[in-house]
């Protein structure tokens, strides 16, 4: 309601009315125009429960003063060309600190107490308490103003239009580089070290220590039966620490300018929108942001159910022996 009385404002002192009448007139009229396809004529009880019913079929409306990078007024739309960046980003970090963390966490757990070992856990004890904000932070005074390996990060949004798509994917490279380092050495030295500590306590069970006195294979006996079991916990940590840490990563997109949810929020509540130089904040954009945003970790947190599902039996298994309990 705050930002319709504001446009209507605006449009009167655009329009300059001469008859202090007429401004008045034309003031009301585009008011009640303007509440009714908002819905802000009826009963504020009402529109509670209509605002949450578009909530949550997410038609989120349109913005004042702000557009997509394609010029499209819709909330949805908006989000839509943003999000996709933001999932490209940390779900290919995640998945290379994963891989990594995973496959350097088998090895050293093999030689627990050695040098590598004592290393790698000074190393994630030391990396998990780093913001990933301020790491952001030095790797761009390091990289971009100190060495010039990477470009000062400036506000953009890389199209296949304006850039062609060699031009695009090139484009989208060299700016997911530094962002794409910057995450996978804050998350590797943690998850490393997780996953380290998992897989140790599994070598310590009876089933691996039997299958090595069989003679069965040190290869076979950690890619085929360790893994096995230490699998679901470390996918369901990394997934529930990607999930958490989604905070401090969209703020890491505003440091490294990437094109972004977090860079979209930042643009919402900035006191001048950068694409058209009004002021004021969009109270609409940030819900609809937040809300997004919540239905992904709920999203997540059901993923890392059906993954710890599908690698670990015992789980569906327990859940059949209730059944016949009863």
């Amino acid at each position: 309601m705050y930002d319709i009385n504001r446009r209507v404002k605006e449009e009167v002192e655009l329009m300059e009315f001469d008859d202090p009448e007429a401004a008045y007139n034309y003031r009301e009229e585009r008011l009640q125009e303007l509440k009714e396809e908002n819905g802000f004529d009826g009963s504020r009880i009402g529109r509670v429960f209509d605002h949450a019913k578009d909530m949550m079929t997410f038609n989120f409306g349109q913005t004042v003063r702000f557009t997509s990078p394609r010029g499209s007024p819709y909330i949805s739309d908006i989000i839509m060309s943003y999000l996709p960046y933001t999932i490209l980003l940390f779900t290919t970090a995640a998945a290379i600190y994963s891989v990594l963390a995973i496959f350097i966490g088998l090895k050293i757990a093999q030689k627990a107490g050695s040098k590598l070992d004592k290393l790698i856990t000074l190393l994630g004890a030391s990396l998990s308490s780093v913001p990933l904000w301020w790491a952001a932070m030095i790797f761009v005074l390091i990289f971009s103003y100190i060495l010039g390996w990477y470009p000062t990060p400036v506000p953009s949004y890389p199209t296949v239009q304006t850039l062609g798509y060699r031009g695009y994917f090139k484009e989208i490279l060299i700016k997911m580089s530094l962002p794409l380092f910057t995450i996978v050495v804050v998350r590797f030295g943690a998850t490393t070290w997780i996953s380290r500590n998992i897989v140790t306590r599994v070598l310590e069970d009876d089933y691996i220590m039997n299958a090595r006195a069989k003679g069965v294979p040190e290869s076979k006996v950690l890619y085929g039966h360790t893994l096995k079991t230490a699998g679901p916990p470390i996918i369901t940590t990394v997934i529930l620490a990607l999930l958490t840490s989604l905070g401090g990563a969209l703020i890491a997109e505003i440091i490294f300018q990437w094109p972004g949810i977090g860079f979209l929020l930042r643009i919402a509540i900035s006191d001048r929108t950068q694409y058209i130089g009004a002021r004021g904040i969009e109270e609409q954009l940030i819900a609809a942001i937040t809300f997004v945003l919540s239905v992904i970790s709920i999203i997540g947190l059901y993923i890392t159910d059906i993954i710890y599902g599908l690698l670990d039996p015992r789980v569906e298994v327990g859940y059949q022996s209730r059944e016949e309990v009863k």
